[in-house]
């Protein structure tokens, strides 16, 4: 008879277990909506960055470095992970380390890049002088998204090591880094969003070796962000400098995103 009962205890046990599992991947199998992924906030202000970093993000420390950072904790998390597993696999092979040169941007960071490459105070890859407003709009964007663009808004996306691709390429300081994180970032739910140009249909930001994004949140965002831009509720005219005259680029700069983010769930 004991042994009756403990049988049947333990079956219960297991379908307790697959009870569990397949709500689990019942519940999983909804998409989770930009306002969750926005908590309290207005989703309007959490997608263009016009927020506290206090009231979204948390801290997150280079550890060598001890400079602090903002991220989304699922981001800050997983990128721990993803640091961990890099520093066992780098041992004796590379003394590149993986730490973090900028991640989240207000609106109001975002204004301060955009605002002093427009007025030629930044230095870009050509002198602002003697361009029209449009020249100088596609000047920076070749790598400096417009406030209320950029992923750096939202806490998913960070620039890594040195903002240089030369840095990344064959024998430069960071290739072992770079071939590393294309094989297995992936794992830890990160793309490269600004891959190759001709790979995005020349479209967008040039490539960016150094930039990562969280996938799984930073696709749901972007397709939100899409979204209101087409209703209309998103609207940058007259909030800076060249702004009248951005008319349709920013959904193209958005959605010109490497095709293997979005494999990333």
């Amino acid at each position: 008879m004991r042994g009756l009962l403990f049988s049947s205890g333990f079956i219960f046990s297991i379908l307790q277990g697959l009870l569990f599992q397949t709500l689990l991947f019942f519940f999983s199998s909804f998409p989770i909506s930009a306002d969750t992924l926005s908590g309290s906030l207005d989703t309007v202000k959490y997608l263009t960055g016009d927020y506290n970093k206090s009231e979204m993000l948390v801290k997150f420390e280079n550890k060598i470095e001890k400079n602090i950072f903002f991220l989304r904790k699922d981001a800050a998390n997983a990128l721990e992970k993803m640091m961990e597993a890099y520093d066992i696999d780098r041992e004796n092979i590379s003394k590149q380390h993986i730490f973090i040169s900028s991640a989240f941007r207000s609106f109001s960071d975002q204004k301060a890049i955009w605002e002093g490459k427009y007025k030629g105070d930044r230095k870009m890859r050509e002198s602002v002088s003697g361009k029209t407003p449009e020249q100088i709009i596609s000047l920076i964007l070749e790598y400096s998204s417009a406030p209320g663009t950029s992923r750096h808004h939202w806490g998913t996306d960070f620039d890594l090591n040195v903002l240089k691709n030369d840095y990344y390429k064959k024998n430069g300081k960071g290739e072992f880094l770079y071939e590393w994180l294309r094989k297995n970032a992936s794992r830890f739910g990160f793309c490269q969003p600004y891959n190759e140009y001709d790979q995005r249909g020349n479209k967008g930001y040039v490539e960016e070796r150094w930039h990562w994004s969280y996938a799984p949140v930073a696709n749901k965002l972007q397709t939100e962000w899409l979204r209101l831009y087409k209703e209309g509720k998103l609207n940058f005219k007259g909030k800076y400098t060249g702004s009248d005259y951005l008319k349709d680029l920013p959904p193209v700069y958005v959605s010109s995103i490497n095709n293997a983010c979005a494999k990333i769930k």
